[in-house]
């Protein structure tokens, strides 16, 4: 009879530490797991577009801005489309007040403009011949403190005049608001930040075409 009980208290111990292993090994593959999503992309491909789409087609604020001539060629705009960074080593067009890019993982950027209290994150979704899309997320006070999501739709032709040819670059800017009431809101006052966005896109465009067009100018005389 001892000999059962023993037999028994050891089997109870040999099922105890099975199931702690068990556990363990679960636990370490839910670490793992976690780690995984953590270094993965925020999105996949697919969701990516889902997501871009509902932003365009749910924007709190649309803004299309008048076609921009950029003198350079196709490789250069493309490597600053894809190089966001570069922006801000090339020349003195932006300060740090103004802009800061900090490259993150898997392609993410993060992003600052000091002087307008904007601070977020964004990556290119999406790139097409003549075109790309980028979605990011931030906080930014304009009036008020709002966060929300944004797109950045960037099409591209060639064209060409008298001058030579050029890229015609067209941009759209899709805003939509985390906080629907804080969207109304916004709507409301489109008037008055309408014509602020618009200014600051504008300003940003003109500089990224300034640094666009040096790079391609320097490209030329270094052929």
């Amino acid at each position: 009879m001892i000999d059962n009980l023993i037999f028994t208290r050891k089997h109870k111990l040999r099922h105890t530490q099975s199931a702690r292993r068990r556990t363990c090994l679960f636990i370490t593959f839910l670490i793992i797991l976690v780690s995984a999503f953590t270094i993965l992309p925020l999105y996949s491909a697919p969701v990516q577009s889902e997501r871009v789409q509902d932003i365009v087609d749910n924007s709190t604020i649309t803004r299309i801005q008048k076609p921009l001539a950029v003198r350079t060629d196709r490789e250069t705009l493309e490597y600053f489309i894809e190089h966001v960074e570069e922006l801000t080593k090339h020349g003195k067009d932006f300060k740090k007040k103004d802009l800061i890019l900090e490259v993150k993982r898997n392609g993410h950027y993060g992003i600052q403009m000091p002087s307008k209290h904007i601070t977020g994150e964004f990556a290119l979704a999406e790139q097409q011949p003549q075109k790309a899309v980028y979605l990011g997320h931030g906080s930014a006070t304009v009036f008020f403190n709002f966060s929300g999501a944004i797109v950045l739709k960037i099409d591209y032709t060639t064209l060409r005049d008298e001058a030579g040819s050029y890229e015609e670059v067209n941009t759209s800017v899709y805003l939509k608001f985390d906080n629907a009431f804080l969207g109304f809101i916004a709507k409301a006052a489109s008037p008055l930040l309408n014509p602020k966005l618009d200014k600051l896109i504008t300003k940003f465009a003109t500089k990224t075409k300034k640094v666009v067009e040096a790079a391609y100018e320097n490209k030329k005389r270094t052929k």
